[in-house]
């Protein structure tokens, strides 16, 4: 086998298993939504920056407009997994400085998607 059919297969294997790991994150992430589903309203919002890692936010409402749950997804490569936003758990839109105070700006920005109506 000469070198660039070497490369040729090297570069096949890498993109199936990078689509492989992409299915296994989605599916967790499609997981984790139909299980706060159960929970009440549910709301995402994501960063809209292009070439920076993207945050997705993830919440759950309760009727009364307090967050009962919250994830947090961020990152760049297929690896990450949803965290627990604890800050937020309890509180209710509009947020408080100091409540943001703590977070990122990704996460920040996340949040005022995830509950801005269009």
């Amino acid at each position: 086998m000469d070198s660039i059919s070497l490369f040729i297969s090297i570069a096949i294997v890498a993109w199936v298993a990078q689509i492989a790991m992409s299915f296994f994150q989605i599916r967790a992430f499609n997981r984790m939504i139909q299980s706060m589903a159960r929970k009440g309203q549910v709301k995402i919002g994501r960063t809209k920056s292009r070439w920076k890692a993207r945050t997705i936010v993830v919440l759950v409402e309760a009727e009364d407009g307090t967050v009962t749950d919250a994830k947090v997804l961020n990152g760049i490569t297929v690896f990450a997994r949803p965290k627990t936003l604890a800050e937020v758990i309890g509180c209710s839109y509009p947020f408080s400085k100091q409540t943001l105070n703590g977070l990122s700006h990704g996460v920040q920005e996340a949040l005022n998607v995830a509950f801005q109506t269009e």
